[in-house]
């Protein structure tokens, strides 16, 4: 599978290359209604229950979680359903590899002048706590259809980690900066304690 197709993969929100799992939430926050501007750090799980090296912070009242039938970590308050809400932060593990994420940002915007069928308008490579990553944001698709995703690649070993939001793309600018806000919040988790 090329980067093109990795990529188209990522922002239709289909089925991810690793599953990941978190408890339920005990938010005590109503479901979508987060006090302005709180927010909280969340811990990413995998499917084991074994953390993955990241953290990000999310309005309050919103946890992460798995949901049946579904592969992927959804991040958002607890009335929102994957995947379409645009609510939704979604995290999954993908092939490509983030050892050189100029590199990467470079083979993106080449395949993005290659084929008119998406575009990424916006590709950053970005420092989060140390850590190297590549933001990019995708636009997807035509009419009703046409859809917008804002994407963080973080390295996960020899693959990385997307952590996804996504909105129809006409209501994408409205939801850009509480994204942004979430997305590069990103910071590496503590090391476990020995």
């Amino acid at each position: 599978m090329n980067l093109k197709s990795l990529l188209l993969y990522a922002a239709s929100a289909v089925v991810p290359a690793l599953a990941l799992a978190a408890p339920p939430s005990t938010a005590t926050v109503a479901p979508g209604k987060p006090a302005k501007g709180t927010f909280h750090r969340v811990e990413l799980k995998g499917a084991t229950g074994q953390a993955l090296p990241y953290t990000i912070e999310v309005p309050a009242g919103w946890e992460p979680r798995q949901v049946a039938g579904i592969p992927g970590l959804w991040v958002g308050p607890a009335d929102a359903k994957p995947p379409e809400d645009p609510r939704l932060i979604w995290v999954r593990g993908t092939l490509v590899s983030l050892t050189e994420p100029d590199k990467l940002a470079a083979t993106i915007r080449a395949n993005d002048k290659a084929d008119p069928k998406w575009s990424a308008p916006r590709v950053e490579v970005k420092e989060l706590g140390g850590v190297r990553g590549v933001l990019v944001q995708m636009d997807v698709g035509e009419g009703d259809k046409a859809r917008s995703s804002l994407i963080l690649k973080l390295p996960l070993e020899k693959v990385s980690v997307d952590i996804t939001a996504t909105a129809p793309r006409a209501e994408f600018p409205k939801h850009l900066p509480l994204y942004e806000r979430i997305l590069l919040s990103a910071r590496p988790a503590a090391p476990a304690a020995k």
